[in-house]
């Protein structure tokens, strides 16, 4: 008796212990954040009764992205893995008649000429949608950029680069004899434009364009292709992007030559209009994006959106007159729908709300969409309803909160946003550390959404709270708001910053001895500058950033960055106090910076060259700063190449952190 009531009590204690254990909540890594199922790129097929989308998930084993294809049925509400080679799988599209899933990998295929298998460039591949073994449909040396179904499901337009064998084979001898140099300007390769035949699986014909093509689309005829392009595919041309049309037959007319770019077309289902994106000033990056509508020959624009103060980010026709569109709303994204004849805008949501990725069935019976929040993963919507349950991933989680907070511009001026991230078992009464987070651009935001591309939660978890700005410059607001910035990078933006780092620490919960910051890019920029001008903080991780305007003109893919916000190239006024490139630059003031700064940075940086961080190393080393100078090989711009390098960048932030505030 006193052995089973023994073996009772131990019974119980064993199924509490077990409860208990099984209530704790992890903290939430950005590791856990990589290797969650996110949906992304979902598109609902044409009869409107599924959706394919695609995960990617960071695989630190050999630190890879992977991307994968998969199905949903919309009556079920399940999914499942439709893709399942080891290569990842991106761009998945319905044919319209519903009997195939194409997409583009690099997984291996016949290369048609040698008779061998290759993996060299990404092609086109198709599936039977009810499943079956994916063929490969294309072997182009130029590899698949993009591609388009016509909406017969008789044929795909397919944008690819122009391979030349006898170039190749000369670059091949002449680096055999170690006389392979780079010269300068440098020309991208041409753009091909493929026709394949769907029932014969074949290109049945191809024309060669220039090599900034992007963005092709059919008619709903299927004998004419639409396109974007800038001429020369360089990053320092974005601003001249026009609109093209070429029939099947070859015949190439321009619909658009304008100041600024003339982006994203697409034709009406009747084919009556053509719908694209516009810039309120051409010439500038930081301008609000409008919606416009022309006649399929270019003629009589209409500039739908020139009284909507926000700027349109996406759009998809719905109808012959009526468009639906997401905009910038602020620390959200709303979704919006516009009727081209009467030019009435409706909003359609409201709220802690970001909606992205639009797509319809056949006769825009159904809309689908994702949708997340600040507490929510992306989840996928059709017809207004949630049909994914993506968010219940994070139940295993222990995490802080997070909440927007607003508050006046130090001219008055604005309102500004923020969203401040708070520790879990967050306590008013209690000081915190903070971290000052700053986001790219300059047009660029931070939304209220639970994902964020930095380690805050890392940080809210190590106990610091983390404030994340949205200074003037920023996109998301209105168009004045966003000029604003406009020749003052390092003025108005970082006073907005600073009065909002006075908002937060007039709260009471700061302690003001214990603050750091960081960004990247811009970010990092303005890291580099907030610690040459103040020292209120006692640590700084600066990521990819700028330190002199003048080495980053010389070592970026795009000087033409610095000419668009300060107005002037650095030799067109003099070389003086005066001039913003000196003036505005942390190079000039390295003298009063005093803050322990960590520099993270990749070799294979085209935007804000490497040459940025290690001059800032080498005068801070000089100098006697506590510095750190971290370069990843292979790292392109933002450190997220590789899963495992962008984990250490995390690491090292936090550590540095941990170091100097702790």
């Amino acid at each position: 008796m006193k052995n089973r009531f023994l073996h009772t009590i131990i019974n119980l204690i064993l199924s509490f212990v077990i409860a208990q254990a099984q209530t704790v909540k992890k903290p939430f890594t950005m590791k856990d954040q990589i290797e969650l199922n996110v949906p992304s790129n979902a598109v609902i097929s044409p009869k409107g009764d599924k959706v394919v989308f695609t995960i990617r998930k960071g695989d630190t084993t050999t630190s890879q992205w992977i991307t994968q294809v998969y199905i949903l049925n919309l009556k079920t509400k399940q999914y499942y893995q439709f893709t399942q080679n080891g290569k990842s799988c991106t761009d998945p599209k319905f044919s319209p008649d519903e009997k195939w899933i194409t997409f583009i990998s690099s997984r291996e295929y016949l290369n048609e000429k040698t008779g061998e298998m290759e993996s060299k460039a990404s092609q086109l591949w198709a599936a039977p949608v009810n499943g079956g073994e994916a063929l490969n449909w294309t072997s182009l040396p130029g590899g698949v950029d993009e591609y388009v179904w016509s909406s017969d499901s008789k044929k795909i337009a397919i944008l690819s680069d122009r391979y030349d064998e006898k170039e190749e084979e000369q670059k091949a001898e002449l680096m055999k004899k170690k006389l392979d140099v780079e010269v300068y300007p440098k020309k991208n390769p041409d753009k091909v434009l493929y026709i394949f035949d769907v029932e014969r699986k074949e290109i049945v014909s191809s024309f060669t364009l220039d090599p900034g093509v992007e963005q092709i689309k059919f008619d709903n005829q299927g004998d004419k292709i639409i396109y974007q392009t800038d001429y020369s595919g360089s990053d320092n041309d974005v601003q001249k992007f026009d609109i093209y049309a070429i029939s099947l037959m070859g015949k190439k007319i321009q619909l658009t030559n304008t100041p600024g770019p003339e982006t994203q077309p697409s034709f009406s289902a009747d084919d009556k209009h053509i719908a694209f994106i516009t810039q309120t000033f051409p010439d500038e990056e930081n301008a609000q994006n409008d919606l416009n509508v022309m006649e399929p020959d270019g003629k009589n624009v209409i500039n739908l959106t020139k009284d909507f103060d926000q700027g349109v980010e996406s759009y998809i026709w719905k109808d012959n007159i009526t468009i639906l569109f997401t905009a910038g709303d602020r620390t959200n994204t709303q979704l919006y729908q516009i009727n081209i004849k009467s030019r009435k805008i409706e909003k359609l949501t409201n709220g802690n709300t970001t909606i992205s990725n639009l797509s319809l069935s056949n006769n825009s019976k159904d809309l689908c969409y994702e949708f997340q929040n600040s507490t929510t993963l992306p989840e996928i919507y059709v017809d207004g309803k949630k049909i994914t349950d993506f968010t219940n991933q994070l139940n295993q989680f222990d995490f802080g909160t997070q909440e927007v907070v607003s508050y006046k511009s130090s001219d008055g001026k604005f309102n500004i946003d923020g969203i401040l991230f708070k520790p879990k078992s967050f306590d008013p009464s209690k000081k915190y550390p903070l971290i000052l987070t700053l986001h790219g651009g300059p047009y660029g935001r931070f939304e209220n959404i639970f994902l964020q591309a930095y380690g805050i939660r890392d940080f809210n978890d190590a106990g610091y709270l983390v404030f994340a700005p949205n200074p003037r410059g920023s996109s998301g607001y209105s168009d004045e708001f966003s000029q604003a910035a406009l020749h003052d990078l390092g003025g108005g933006d970082y006073k907005d910053i600073m009065a909002g780092v006075k908002y937060i620490i007039s709260k009471g919960f700061v302690d003001t001895s214990k603050m750091g910051v960081t960004g990247g890019s811009y970010g990092g920029y303005l890291t580099n500058w907030i610690i040459s001008q103040t020292h209120l903080f006692k640590a700084a991780v600066s990521m990819y950033g700028i330190f002199s305007f003048f080495t980053d003109w010389s070592n970026s893919v795009q000087p033409h960055f610095e000419k668009m916000w300060f107005g002037y190239n650095y030799w067109e006024k003099p070389i003086n106090s005066e001039n913003l490139f000196v003036s505005r630059s942390p190079a000039f003031y390295i003298q009063n910076i005093q803050t322990p700064t960590l520099i993270l940075h990749g070799t294979n940086d085209v935007s804000t060259g490497l040459a940025n961080s290690k001059e800032m190393y080498q005068a801070l080393h000089e100098r006697g700063i506590p510095v750190e100078f971290v370069v990843y090989p292979r790292a392109g711009h933002g450190l997220r190449n590789e899963p495992n390098q962008y984990l250490n960048t995390i690491y090292r932030s936090l550590t540095w952190f941990d170091k100097y505030l702790k």
